[in-house]
């Protein structure tokens, strides 16, 4: 779930409209309810029934919601969004999707990014200092305890999120030092980028060869062509016609898929397997338990051995009106406003994307029925008037998983599409022979020996084992192995010495 989310923010930010200097507008405060004149353009509320089961009792029917900000043309036509960060998979959550970001968050010195050291000498990411960002807390900076910044604004969303980013900071800062003690004449420049050229060519291995046939299945990566090569084989598929920009099907409405799989409380796990419980809500902007001694390592463990739920459209509650929630009595429904930026953007609706991925044309509810779950079905006949109105998020989480996948045939077309393009229209990618700065023969195999694995072992240093494949729980066939097995080997840098 969170390395879903952590992908997903690699790929998508989609900014929302604000003021001049970037206060919200206020859409549903009692003046705008009062007087709808009011009402800023960009506001698009949501109303609430008044009979609603959970914010009846606290008198709300109104949910703020401010529409996607519009990208600028020149020519009248409908509305566009924008994406605020680079769209390939190349670990902009770190790194940053501007040159000044990039800059900002490196020390100049041996190719390493900042980081802050805790009185136990753990490297955590830089603390935003900010102390009106919305993250941080006054009652924590008399012990100097700050959120975090971050390559990506979202870091501190919830708090395995900032655990996995510190994680890929770390290993960029390992690869730094180890590159520094090989080639001592190497510059700062050289080592950032030969140190950020290794991470990203390692994530990219990660989503192709461990996430995605996990979310989509085997047979289907295979089908499209997205699984990576072995033993060091590059391969030529690049092509300059293949746009790799995010749509916004994929970003709008089926990368949301995560949201079915989060559960009521994320756990904690020490060293003898004894686990402890926190409300996902609880952790939300809160990323305090960072400093924390062994905190970091008992979140890790508890992450790789909790089972995510699956993907169908029953939601945990504590997404559905009590998200941001902090010390009001209700807060957002995520998946409300799901639907309601599907709308904002205008997102065809769920039969003519299904349509438009060679599944057929439904008129009927009951042609839906061969691939969605029955209950949801019957769900989706109670609420929408017609088969046409069903929205591409909900109509998709209501179909069967394809074989061995998370997500269904329509949401499963959507990413493999997107995955497909951001891997054949990206000229950088690792494995790319003739792209710049190519890796050499010798580079690329030990490449292809990574592992999430090996970055959880050569980051998280106090965790001694992980499963084989650490986004699967534990099984027989995925056993826990210690970080010294060698079924997690490192890679050889004596190809990178000059």
């Amino acid at each position: 779930m969170t390395f879903g989310q952590f992908l997903d923010h690699d790929l998508t930010a989609t900014p929302v409209a604000a003021g001049k200097e970037g206060e919200p507008f206020p859409c549903c405060v009692k003046e705008v309810q009062e007087d709808p004149s009011l009402l800023h353009p960009e506001c698009s509320p949501i109303e609430i029934p008044k009979d609603d089961p959970l914010y009846s009792a606290y008198g709300i029917e109104c949910m703020e919601f401010v529409r996607s900000l519009p990208a600028g043309r020149c020519t009248l036509g409908p509305r566009e969004q924008l994406n605020q960060v680079t769209s390939y998979v190349d670990c902009s959550a770190v790194y940053g999707s501007t040159t000044k970001m990039a800059r900002d968050l490196r020390t100049k010195q041996d190719g390493l990014l900042s980081m802050q050291l805790t009185e136990e000498g753990q490297e955590l990411l830089p603390a935003s200092l900010d102390r009106n960002d919305g993250c941080n807390v006054p009652s924590k900076f008399a012990i100097n305890h700050f959120c975090f910044s971050s390559g990506d604004a979202r870091a501190n969303e919830q708090i395995l999120l900032t655990l996995l980013t510190t994680v890929f900071a770390r290993f960029h800062n390992k690869y730094a030092r180890d590159l520094k003690n090989l080639n001592p004449g190497w510059n700062d420049e050289r080592l950032y980028q030969e140190a950020r050229r290794i991470v990203i060519a390692v994530l990219q291995l990660i989503v192709y060869n461990e996430f995605l046939p996990g979310v989509l299945g085997p047979a289907f990566v295979t089908t499209l062509g997205l699984s990576p090569q072995q033993d060091g084989r590059y391969t030529t598929d690049y092509d300059p016609s293949i746009t790799p920009a995010v749509t916004n099907e994929f970003s709008t409405a089926a990368f949301r898929f995560g949201h079915s799989m989060i559960p009521t409380q994320l756990l904690e796990m020490d060293i003898n397997g004894t686990t402890t419980a926190a409300n996902v809500n609880g952790v939300i902007f809160s990323p305090f338990l960072m400093y924390e001694p062994r905190s970091l390592v008992n979140m890790a463990r508890g992450a790789i051995n909790q089972m995510v739920g699956e993907v169908d459209v029953a939601f945990t509650d504590e997404i559905t009106g009590k998200l941001f929630r902090n010390e009001k009595k209700a807060g957002l429904d995520l998946i409300a406003v799901n639907l309601q930026r599907g709308r904002d953007h205008g997102l065809a609706g769920y039969v003519v994307v299904r349509e438009a991925c060679g599944l057929g044309r439904a008129r009927r509810f009951a042609d839906l029925a061969e691939t969605m779950n029955p209950d949801a079905l019957a769900s989706l006949q109670e609420v929408y008037r017609s088969v046409e109105d069903i929205e591409l998020f909900v109509g998709g989480l209501s179909e069967r998983p394809i074989a061995g996948a998370q997500v269904g045939p329509t949401l499963a077309c959507v990413i493999g599409d997107q995955f497909r393009r951001l891997k054949k229209g990206d000229r950088y990618w690792f494995e790319y022979k003739d792209g710049p700065g190519a890796f050499t023969r010798d580079q690329l195999r030990e490449i292809h020996k990574m592992s999430m694995g090996r970055v959880l072992c050569d980051t998280v240093l106090e965790m001694e084992e992980v499963q084989r494949w650490p986004f699967t729980v534990t099984s027989f066939y995925n056993p826990k192995l210690p970080c010294s097995s060698p079924c997690f080997p490192s890679i050889n840098l004596t190809f990178w010495k000059e």
